[in-house]
């Protein structure tokens, strides 16, 4: 590796330090969360205010799903 090339490369990586992370913590802006209610079985959704709304379900499902090929050879593709 050239100097000149060594160079445009720590310029390249000096501007990663620049950008910010993003939080993953699951809360909104305005303080709304989720959490997984035992009793209930499923998700809700918690307001600043303490209100709890269950999410509703997705409806499709994201598990793979398996389909016969031409030939009826099994062929496995995950669904979105």
């Amino acid at each position: 590796m050239s100097e000149v090339e060594r160079e445009a490369l720590h310029q390249m990586l000096s501007q990663f330090s620049s950008i910010q992370a993003v939080a993953i913590d699951g809360e909104e802006p305005d303080g709304t969360h989720y959490e997984y209610d035992r009793n209930l079985r499923a998700t809700v959704k918690v307001a600043p205010d303490g209100e709890r709304t269950p999410v509703q379900e997705l409806e499709r499902s994201f598990g793979p799903v398996i389909r016969k090929g031409s030939r009826g050879t099994s062929k496995e593709e995950i669904t979105t």
